[in-house]
């Protein structure tokens, strides 16, 4: 209809108007990265603010891994932010090459863009995630393995976090710039399907719209919301039963006789009040398990620290203790093998055919052999007193120096599994890799090894 108002705009009102939003006075950090997603955002907010007294200052973060193109986009960000009326910050970051750079990027954007916050004095950081991302989040920690708080997705408001188009669609935000005739900028890393969420976003999403259900995005974007409100209801009720099992600084054992829904995040939130990296699922079952047992123990957890059975109390204790375990199990292409307390799994692809340009996995939590090159007895094992690692790139390191280099806890460091060709150390999984079965310009097939393992260090 005539002057109606498109739809980007009305959804974006309505999360400005929604619980835990930016009230009148508030100064806003808008994060632009020069993209489509972004670009809207910062535009309808830039027509809605003044309405809402809102004050809006545009951010721009490079991350340097672009070069001339991402100082581009930076200045592009730039002269829009002066056709609205918007003032302008921007900061570079520098990223060293390696595992985990996605993890690291991210960790890295969000830390210029509260240190600008701080800077311009603004009081909420407003990114652009979108109903489209939030699926796709959705489906990446579904892959992973998540409880209901992961399946909740990202909250639109998260402390200082601000995020108001959570209900927009990428539909949405191109019909926003088509009638405004607005320019935007291509990432072409989005592209780059050797990224898990690009696989999601290219494969898996438009694959499930297709077969399964062409209103995907919003039905999974409801059920995160329904999600997000059951999950703060069980928070509001374990929080309320703690109490019951609170002996001073320690927990009663009896938390074990809890359902065991509760009973989860009682612990869980016993264990954060001092814990310095995060707690998982497997952390709290191990609590539990000790608390339902009868004689003394000790489980390590984040910290460092270790739970300590004491009579009927949970007690947490500064440092850690080694728990000594050996594993030594075959493996073969096609197969998996998961820890016997279930601290992770490693997965064998069989040969395929190698992609263009893959030359190297996409996180730490791959590693690429040639399966044409790759010999020996394949098994998955601990490490071993005196176990040396011939790197992928020159030199040798004892294992023990990799370990403690990237600060794997003592305990932690008999259940690192390691992928070896006979007596050759091929995958320190996650951590380094060997240099045997290297992918080169001759491969032509390779075998993917996949860790899936929580996040425990520090």
């Amino acid at each position: 209809m005539p002057g109606e108002r498109p739809a980007l705009v009305r959804k974006l009102a309505t999360a400005l108007d929604g619980p835990g939003a930016p009230r009148a006075g508030e100064h806003l950090l808008v994060a632009v990265s020069g993209g489509p997603d972004s670009t809207a955002l910062l535009v309808a907010l830039a027509e809605l603010a003044s309405t809402l007294r809102l004050a809006v200052t545009a951010a721009h973060v490079d991350h340097g891994l672009r070069g001339a193109e991402g100082a581009a986009e930076a200045a592009r960000v730039g002269v829009l932010a002066g056709r609205l009326g918007v003032p302008f910050v921007s900061r570079a970051v520098a990223l060293a090459p390696g595992p985990g750079l996605e993890a690291r990027a991210r960790r890295a954007r969000y830390g210029a863009l509260a240190a600008m916050a701080a800077e311009a004095r603004a009081t909420r950081i407003v990114t652009a995630h979108t109903q489209d991302d939030q699926v796709e989040t959705l489906l990446q920690r579904l892959l992973r393995g998540t409880g209901r708080r992961g399946l909740g997705g990202m909250r639109p408001v998260r402390g200082a976090l601000f995020r108001p188009l959570l209900a927009v669609t990428r539909t949405d935000v191109r019909r926003f710039l088509a009638e405004r005739n607005l320019p935007f900028a291509i990432d072409r890393t989005n592209a780059d399907l050797r990224h898990t969420r690009n696989r999601i976003r290219r494969l898996v999403v438009p694959f499930l719209r297709a077969e399964f259900n062409p209103r995907l995005d919003g039905a999974l974007a409801a059920l995160a919301e329904r999600l997000r409100d059951e999950d703060d209801f069980l928070d509001a009720v374990a929080a309320a039963r703690a109490a019951t099992f609170a002996r001073g600084a320690a927990l009663g054992t009896a938390i074990v006789d809890e359902p065991r829904a509760l009973a989860r995040r009682i612990v869980r939130a016993w264990l954060e009040r001092e814990a310095r990296c995060s707690v998982t699922a497997l952390h709290v079952e191990r609590v539990l398990q000790l608390a339902a047992g009868d004689r003394p123990g000790a489980v390590a957890v984040p910290g460092p620290a270790r739970v300590v059975r004491e009579g009927d109390v949970l007690v947490r204790r500064p440092g850690r203790q080694a728990t000594p375990a050996t594993l030594l199990r075959a493996i073969a292409p096609g197969e998996t093998i998961v820890h016997p307390a279930g601290a992770w799994r490693i997965s064998l692809s069989r040969p395929r055919a190698r992609q263009t340009n893959e030359e190297r996995p996409a996180n730490r939590r791959h590693a690429l052999f040639d399966a044409e090159v790759l010999a020996g007895a394949l098994a998955v094992r601990s490490p071993r007193a005196g176990d040396r690692v011939h790197l992928l790139h020159g030199g040798t390191r004892k294992l023990q120096d990799i370990l403690v280099d990237a600060k794997v806890p003592r305990e932690q460091r008999p259940a690192v599994p390691v992928l070896v060709a006979d007596d050759d150390i091929l995958w320190v999984a996650g951590l380094a890799r060997g240099r045997s079965a290297p992918i080169s310009p001759a491969t032509r097939h390779i075998i993917e090894a996949v860790l899936d393992a929580p996040e425990t260090v520090c």
